[in-house]
Order: C-alpha cells, then structure tokens, then sequence
C-alpha cells in the first residue's frame, strides 16, 4: 500500500471523489454500506484505498474478464490461479464477512461461503486439464456493496455437459440440467451437487440473490420471488459468471 493509499480524507472530500452528498455518505454508514473510521474525537475519516475500493465496479470487470476475446490483466488480489488460492480466500473472506457482520450473522455468512465455494470449485474441477486459454477464477467481493463476484474463461456449462449429455440443444437447457437434474455418468462436483446444492441454498433464503452466466444463457434467483429463472441472454460468457448479492 502507497503512502497515498493510507491517505485519511474528511467525509467532505470522500464525497466529492465518490460524486455524492455528505448526507448521501451519511446514509450510507446508518445502512453499513460504506462505514468511515472515527478519530478519538469522534470525527469521521475515510482513506484513499477505502474510497477507491468502493470506487471499482467488480461485476463490469468480472464481466470483462469473462466474456472478451483475451483476458484483460487484472490485479492477483483477484485472480486465483490454482484451487487451494482459491480456497485460501474463501476462508479470508469468511472471516472478513463475519468481523464485518457481526456474529449474529453467522448462519449468512457459512451460505454465503458455501455457495462461493460451489461455483469457485466447480470452476476448476469442471476445466482442469482443459482450459481453452486462461486457467483459474476471477474471485472478488465488496462487503459494503454486499456482493460477491466468480467467473472463469472455462469451457461453459453445456460443453461440460455435453461429455455425459451430448443431445442437450442450448445454452439454456444446460444451465436448467445444471441447477435442476444429477446428470448420470459425470463426475461428482466436489463439494456436493455443486450448482443443485446452490439453487436450493439461495432460493430458502430471502438475503441472497444469484445471477448465473454461461454461454447465452443466464440464471436468475432474485429475493423477491426466490425461484429459479432462466432465459436466454444477449452476452456471450466464455465460460462462467456469477454474481451473489446478500
């Protein structure tokens, strides 16, 4: 971390980097969307690397990632080139959400661990040996924002499929056999019935939701309605993309 980073800035200034009020960042920290630090006299400050994390739009990028012609550089604190760096934060991002939350929110935090670790694992069990051109996952999340963000340049939910279900026609019927059919003759997902145990997890509870990407199909869970929806989209993910808000 540069000297700027460490920079402590007045709510004053911290509003005019974000483009809001002061009584917008007021309103943000009753909420806990974006929490300052306080002095011993009680004043609130915000520093540099705080405002610029708040600043950076996770799912724009993920999405870049994902989806362009040659992966973008991005920074390693969101790149997981191997599995157990991937476990590794998982675990950090467990404890960094319940010092956050609080432990009242415990039971939210293990779902929220749990569904990050079903895709994240799936990503690497389902392309291992066989990554088109990129290995690992983009794997990044924003307490404040309260989002967490996976995706891969893998082969895609149908090619996956298609070793054990060479007839599936698109897209969208592979993500609806992924969230909702144990496919006979595939390997088991590491950690249970991977994007089965997901849907289930997501869909009892009304704090998450799920946006699910692969190919030209996207996966919807909203908290409104809690059910699983699928429908074809007009972006083509390379391999997956996932968005968990809580």
């Amino acid at each position: 971390m540069n000297n700027e980073e460490k920079q402590k800035i007045r709510i004053g200034e911290a509003a005019k980097l974000l483009g809001v009020s002061v009584e917008t960042l007021r309103n943000w920290e009753r909420v806990g969307k974006l929490v300052p630090e306080r002095s011993h006299g009680r004043q609130r400050y915000y520093n540099l690397e705080q405002i610029k994390r708040h600043q950076l739009d996770l799912k724009t990028l993920g999405l870049a990632w994902a989806s362009s012609g040659q992966a973008p550089a991005i920074s390693d604190e969101y790149y997981c080139d191997r599995q157990d760096r991937f476990t590794s934060r998982l675990g950090k991002m467990g404890s960094t959400l319940l010092e956050s939350l609080g432990r009242e929110q415990e039971a939210l935090v293990s779902l929220l661990t749990l569904i990050a670790g079903e895709i994240g694992d799936n990503s690497f069990a389902h392309n291992i040996g066989n990554w088109p051109d990129v290995s690992g996952i983009f794997y990044a999340y924003n307490i404040n924002k309260r989002l967490i963000v996976l995706t891969d340049r893998g082969r895609g939910v149908t090619t996956t499929l298609r070793n054990a279900r060479p007839d599936i026609a698109n897209d969208e019927e592979a993500l609806r056999i992924a969230f909702t059919e144990i496919v006979s003759g595939r390997a088991p997902e590491q950690r249970g019935n991977g994007l089965k145990v997901v849907r289930k997890v997501v869909e009892e509870n009304d704090t998450i939701s799920l946006i699910f990407q692969s190919g030209l199909a996207r996966a919807e869970i909203p908290r409104v309605s809690g059910r699983l929806k699928i429908k074809m989209s007009d972006k083509n993910i390379r391999g997956v993309y996932a968005i968990i808000k809580f």
